[in-house]
């Protein structure tokens, strides 16, 4: 992963043709968000592997991941772009035992998650409390 920009807030990487590790991924997300720890680092650390794992398994490059706080309202904004804008997020079912489940994780522990189309890709994001 190549690190485009690092603002004090938040980080903006191209992601790499094969999918970050798990280890790499996670460590990234806790390295960006120092003092946040037990629960709620966890929950974003699942938002982030969630969505960064969908545009691996459903879609195709360019990926690009960014993760910000949102001055002001305690939360981290987790966005992933992907080079498919018309294969839009759909949640799975709980009662799919192998897939599926990503999506119904996200809206579990964010406040909030959506998409964005723009143009030739889109954006996934989720907002996750950190307090």
């Amino acid at each position: 992963m190549n690190t485009v920009d690092l603002p004090r807030d938040g980080v903006d990487l191209d992601l790499p043709e094969t999918p970050p590790s798990p280890d790499e991924l996670l460590g990234l997300v806790a390295g960006i968000l120092p003092g946040t720890g037990g629960d709620r680092l966890v929950d974003v650390q699942v938002v982030a592997a969630q969505l960064v794992g969908n545009a691996y398994r459903h879609a195709r490059a360019p990926r690009r991941l960014r993760l910000r706080r949102v001055p002001g309202r305690g939360l981290v904004r987790v966005e992933v772009d992907d080079g498919s804008p018309s294969l839009l997020p759909v949640p799975g079912r709980l009662d799919t035992p192998e897939h599926g489940r990503g999506l119904l994780m996200v809206n579990r522990l964010a406040v909030d998650w959506g998409h964005q189309p723009r143009g030739d890709r889109k954006t996934v994001w989720a907002e996750v409390r950190l307090a």
